[in-house]
């Protein structure tokens, strides 16, 4: 996987799902949008198979391939196929193509048209725990800790010379300091706008970067003092970045990652819930972090990084 995942970030994902929106009704109808390419190695079959779905981006890549390395062990065959974004991969789990993919609980909430920011991770994940079998015939499993959501990042010597900890500390100052954010970010409440608003956060700059690496690189150059951040993004933990943390609770929305299920599969192998769940406590937002950066910083396969980390968690 390559930098894509980071160029496109966060509000990509969410403006690309909203966009497929339209489209869903091509795909399930038997349009040619969606191909399903499989690019597994199924283990030994004793029950299955299990088709696991994945976006195109890195962190999608190792989660899937977690789940599959799990159900391996546990006797399923199982195999991976990439398929863009939520909507295709929702007409494909619909459809019985596949049987579940790794989906985020904000992405969740605005695929069931769910309007307004929930911050809460418990509340959004209930919502969707809740819908979804009524909704679509979809199960979702236990989330993870890690939350893949938007966010400010400075370096560490600005936090230190500013004291920055919290968007209520950045208040203070935000008028000393230059931001540079995506064109998206303007006016929205779970950006730029909702800073504004909730904080009274007021930059003495603001430059508009589509390119999610160039604001980075404008970050630790100097260019800018902070910038908008997505919370998984690997380039946090490598350039020491520090996050600040929404301590009011009404910006960020909560997008936790966990296995999203058909209904009839879980029904049909319900040890599957067992086998899955084991592994959400493992993955925190530091340890994605560090993961997506094997496979963006350091070309590593995505399959790879998965079956190294399961092992030294004992999962494997």
């Amino acid at each position: 996987m390559t930098i894509g995942r980071i160029t496109a970030g966060k509000v990509q994902r969410v403006l690309m799902a909203l966009l497929f929106l339209g489209s869903a009704g091509f795909i399930a109808a038997g349009g040619s949008t969606t191909t399903l390419a499989s690019s597994a190695h199924a283990g030994t079959a004793k029950v299955g198979p299990i088709k696991i779905g994945e976006k195109n981006f890195a962190e999608e890549e190792i989660v899937a391939s977690m789940y599959q390395l799990l159900l391996q062990k546990a006797g399923f065959s199982a195999s991976l196929h990439q398929i863009a974004e939520t909507p295709a991969l929702q007409s494909a789990l619909q459809r019985g193509d596949i049987d579940m993919y790794p989906e985020y609980t904000g992405t969740g909430l605005i695929y069931m048209g769910r309007a307004g920011i929930i911050t809460d991770a418990v509340k959004a994940y209930d919502i969707v725990k809740a819908a979804y079998p009524k909704k679509y015939k979809e199960v979702w499993l236990a989330q993870a800790p890690m939350n893949d959501t938007n966010g400010v990042g400075v370096t560490r010597k600005t936090a230190n010379k500013y004291h920055l900890k919290t968007l209520s500390n950045l208040a203070k100052v935000a008028s000393k300091l230059s931001f540079a954010d995506d064109p998206a970010c303007k006016g929205r409440p779970d950006c730029l706008g909702g800073m504004e608003k909730a904080y009274g956060i007021h930059f003495k700059s603001v430059t508009d970067i589509s390119s999610t690496p160039l604001r980075y690189s404008g970050l630790t150059s100097g260019k800018f003092d902070a910038v908008e951040v997505f919370t998984t993004d690997a380039p946090i933990q490598a350039n020491h970045l520090v996050v600040l943390k929404d301590n009011k609770g009404r910006i960020f929305p909560a997008d936790h990652i966990a296995p999203l299920v058909r209904s009839s599969t879980i029904s049909k192998y319900p040890q599957i819930r067992r086998v899955l769940n084991k592994l959400a406590r493992y993955l925190t937002t530091p340890v994605m972090i560090n993961l997506n950066g094997k496979v963006i910083l350091k070309s590593q396969d995505p399959s790879a990084v998965a079956r190294s980390f399961l092992k030294s968690k004992g999962l494997l």
